[in-house]
């Protein structure tokens, strides 16, 4: 209990820092400068580095083609997702409307040049234009197509409205699939799923000492707008497959992380998500 209450503290002073680097970066005035982009991506790393992440990278982002930015899609299974990938690379992301009203974290994502979509209201070919104008100024863009969070065994069906961005500019799309390994848990602690309260996840999060994060980069490919509904299937099924490969390599090699925090009552192991 006082090591979640002292873990919690530094990351409630880091968020602080965060609405303080706002300003001093300029970002709440003109947030795609380089330096607005470079100070989002440390602030993100050491978010995930207070949470407790363990970082393996698989693959290598892509490089930008023609000063545009690139499309990044990805499986969804928490908000800890966002800094997870946003430390790997500059990037900016979609997020439902509702993370707009979360305290300091809403401002930071509103600062820091997040795209916002209200599901459900017919906002997505307003919000494929907006993405389509950031990719022409060179912003990368990351969202989920799944458009909701899963418990990270599976990926749900992708909606395919969004890649309507791709019929508004040419653009290379970049899939990544992200996985949860955490010792001696059968069910998935990081997944922020149901009617999760963000800050009850938060203190139940900072239970757990070590999180392993595997972040796949896959293939990077040009999107062919005349086939957009077949290329949104196909995208699926790959990462789908690579979610299945990762849980079947995760229970052969009995991957064991010995220095997390177990209950007594609980074996060693480790789930894979």
């Amino acid at each position: 209990m006082i090591q979640q209450a002292y873990r919690a503290a530094r990351l409630f002073l880091h968020i602080l820092a965060g609405m303080f680097l706002l300003v001093l970066t300029g970002a709440i005035w003109n947030n795609k400068t380089n330096l607005v982009k470079a100070t989002k991506q440390w602030w993100l790393g050491r978010t995930t580095h207070l949470l407790g992440i363990e970082v393996q990278i698989i693959g290598t982002p892509p490089q930008p083609v023609d000063g545009k930015g690139l499309l990044y899609v990805s499986n969804h299974i928490s908000w800890i997702d966002i800094p997870l990938i946003g430390s790997l690379t500059q990037l900016n992301f979609l997020s439902k409307a509702e993370v707009r009203r979360w305290p300091l974290i809403g401002k930071l994502a509103q600062g820091t040049g997040t795209l916002f979509i209200q599901r459900g209201s017919g906002d997505a070919d307003r919000v494929a234009k907006a993405m389509a104008e950031y990719l022409n100024e060179g912003r990368s863009v990351l969202f989920f197509p799944e458009g909701t969070t899963s418990d990270g065994r599976g990926v749900r069906r992708f909606h395919s409205k969004l890649f309507k961005a791709t019929q508004y500019t040419q653009t290379t799309v970049c899939p990544i699939v992200v996985h949860y390994q955490i010792a001696g848990y059968s069910h998935n602690p990081v997944a922020f799923i149901n009617d999760d309260e963000f800050h009850l996840h938060l203190w139940n999060l900072l239970r757990y000492r070590k999180i392993k994060a595997i972040v796949e980069f896959l293939p990077a490919r040009s999107a062919l707008c005349t086939l957009q509904e077949a290329f949104v299937r196909d995208l699926q099924q790959e990462m789908s497959v690579v979610v299945q490969q990762r849980q079947l390599d995760a229970v052969s090699t009995s991957i064991q992380w010995l220095d997390a925090s177990i209950p007594a009552a609980q074996k060693d192991g480790a789930a894979s998500f």
